[in-house]
């Protein structure tokens, strides 16, 4: 399909913030809108986000992402304590990252970096990847640099100020993030309170969890398509885990006619990613996925998609036009409702729902 079907037109009243509005409340987390799809009906409006309790069954089950984020750049020096800073762009298999210098810096095969605060942490360069200051290296001792980066380092991207970061870093975060390794912030289910997660509870609403560490797919350098076919795009691996709870609950649920909610793209391509075409059913599992979700993709496991406001022609916008259906999609991006809305992280969301599950498991 035609990249252009996926663009349209950003106008001065579609903003994008650039930190959260509820630093100072917690409780601000719910106050934002949230444009509903019913694909089933075709119908499309617009309500507060705090009513998303309304569109969920008893049955339903919501699943979330609980990885948070962590710092991604960092100050090395060489053998001969000339000193670096690394931007950390990726993480790959088998102890492999994507980095780059922060001042694009070229960098030679065999260079080692040691972390300046931690010299047990090495990362030795070996080669050139994808961009020309981008490299692939191997971080000698992969989980001690995740656990430093979860309280040392600093920011560097479009949309999280780092002296903001250090200060409320709960606010950076979902309530129910526990699990340090991701590059970019899961920012589908930062909206969501603990009140508002024990509200969908006492409809009958099933809580789980998936981790996904986000590397690079949230990067909106990565996430736009420079390609002329949607088709032609290819993304770079994360890591993902999906407990044996959350398998059986999803797995029970299915069988009983419940809807699998995603929050957020992170979630979906981790259940979809974790779906075994031999046994029918979501496998408890971890590895690395590199599932991009494009037309002719037929979704197994998730039924409904919680999702961000998406800036036109990128990836999420095609995974999104794949629960919605793209003339739908394009007509919400299109309506008036859409236009006094927030975009990206801080911004406000979209909930695509169907009236009954489209899964494959039985």
């Amino acid at each position: 399909m035609l990249t252009e079907k996926y663009d349209f037109r950003i106008t001065d009243q579609m903003t994008i913030p650039l930190r959260p509005h509820w630093i100072a409340n917690d409780s601000y987390r719910e106050k934002c809108k949230m444009l509903v799809l019913n694909r089933s009906k075709g119908e499309i409006h617009k309500v507060d986000f705090s009513k998303v309790t309304d569109y969920i069954k008893e049955g339903d089950v919501i699943c979330f992402n609980d990885s948070t984020i962590i710092n991604h750049m960092f100050i090395c020096k060489t053998r001969r304590n000339r000193l670096i800073k690394i931007v950390l762009e990726g993480f790959l298999l088998n102890n492999r990252v994507i980095i780059s210098g922060l001042l694009k810096e070229r960098l030679n095969a065999n260079d080692v970096f040691y972390l300046v605060d931690n010299p047990e942490i090495s990362i030795k360069i070996e080669q050139r990847f994808g961009e020309e200051s981008q490299y692939r290296a191997v971080v000698e001792n992969h989980e001690a640099l995740i656990c430093y980066l979860a309280s040392h380092g600093e920011r560097l991207d479009e949309y999280v100020d780092s002296s903001l970061f250090y200060k409320y870093p709960d606010a950076y975060r979902s309530v129910f993030s526990k699990k340090y390794g991701s590059l970019e912030i899961p920012s589908a289910g930062i909206h969501f309170t603990w009140d508002l997660i024990q509200k969908i509870k006492d409809k009958g609403g099933l809580i789980s969890f998936i981790t996904l560490h986000v590397a690079s797919t949230e990067m909106l350098s990565n996430r736009k398509i420079q390609t002329k076919c949607v088709e032609e795009v290819t993304i770079n691996e994360e890591y993902y885990e999906v407990p044996q709870a959350t398998a059986d609950i999803i797995n029970t649920a299915k069988q009983n006619g419940g809807r699998i909610f995603a929050v957020g793209t992170t979630v979906t391509r981790c259940l979809e990613s974790a779906y075994s075409r031999e046994h029918n059913c979501l496998k408890a599992s971890s590895g690395w996925t590199a599932l991009y979700i494009h037309p002719g993709y037929q979704l197994k496991v998730v039924d409904c998609l919680l999702t961000n406001l998406h800036q036109p022609k990128t990836t999420h916008m095609v995974l999104t036009g794949q629960f919605a259906g793209v003339d739908l999609l394009m007509k919400a991006y299109a309506s008036e409702d859409i236009q006094s809305c927030q975009f990206d992280m801080f911004g406000d969301c979209m909930l695509i729902i169907q009236d009954e599950g489209q899964g494959r498991i039985k």
